[in-house]
């Protein structure tokens, strides 16, 4: 399976994944001496993995959004200098070499955390590492739609026509794939941190920065990011990263409420 067609089910599947987990964690025993990493509320994690996992999602309606305006015939002059050199590549092996870096990355830690920690608290802990990873998916979906910046492949007529005129071709900002891996491993190394495990959070992070580095080679070879996709990624998975340990690390509740006469619904975040 292409990492499109992965990438349009993972957030849903994670999703209720992790629904499920939120609400049977708050049940399980009171943690160990080895652990959790963190505590888990039904006030603070339900509200986080519905609506990221709702923004994730709406990567299900890309086919109807609108395609590179220029296209087929964009002209890479119009490119920054650090990203022109970028514009035009396109091979599908390095796509396929970085989803498996992608799939690699992102379940190593968790799989690490719960070899360490055991089922119960591993599981847990797992559940806020793979809320940044969540959290970082909406964040990108969103601006990917808002920007639409158009991938290097719609610079040259190397891609098929349709992979250069259809609505995914006009989502380059950022690079999901490096943000995923990134929010992952640091949120990891965070999660090790807060066990009073930094060497073992080090080595995993140490793998899972290699991981992302290989997937920012590919996704640039592959001729779906610019270099500035990548880098900025890798940025914004590293604050997401930090965030989400830090904010169930501070005891903050996300609540959401509705305004009477505003006909939505906002989220608040407040101290207890």
């Amino acid at each position: 399976m292409s990492y499109l067609g992965w990438s349009r089910w993972a957030p849903l599947a994670l999703t209720v994944q992790l629904f499920s987990l939120s609400v049977t964690s708050t049940a399980a025993a009171e943690p160990t001496a080895r652990g959790p990493a963190y505590k888990v509320h039904l006030e603070l994690d339900l509200p986080i993995v519905l609506v990221a996992g709702a923004i994730a999602s709406s990567f299900f309606f890309l086919p109807e959004a609108r395609g590179v305006a220029c296209a087929p015939n964009c002209d890479r002059s119009r490119i920054n200098g650090f990203d022109r050199a970028a514009a035009g590549l396109y091979d599908p092996t390095w796509s396929v070499v970085g989803d498996i870096a992608t799939a690699a990355t992102l379940i190593g830690p968790l799989v690490v955390i719960v070899v360490d920690e055991g089922l119960a608290n591993g599981l847990r802990d797992d559940l806020v590492v793979a809320e940044a990873m969540l959290v970082t998916s909406a964040l990108q979906v969103s601006l990917s739609y808002a920007v639409a910046r158009p991938r290097p492949r719609v610079y040259n007529d190397d891609a098929p026509l349709d992979e250069r005129t259809d609505a995914n071709a006009a989502r380059s900002f950022f690079s999901g794939h490096v943000a995923d891996t990134v929010a992952t491993s640091v949120a990891a190394l965070r999660t090790f941190q807060r066990l009073g495990k930094p060497a073992l959070g080090w080595a995993v992070f140490s793998v899972g920065l290699a991981g992302s580095g290989v997937v920012g080679v590919a996704r640039v070879a592959s001729g779906a990011h610019f270099p500035s996709d990548v880098i900025a990624g890798a940025a914004i998975g590293t604050g997401i990263g930090i965030l989400l340990p830090a904010i169930h690390e501070s005891g903050v509740q996300i609540l959401p409420f509705a305004q009477a006469d505003g006909g939505g619904l906002m989220v608040g975040a407040a101290l207890p």
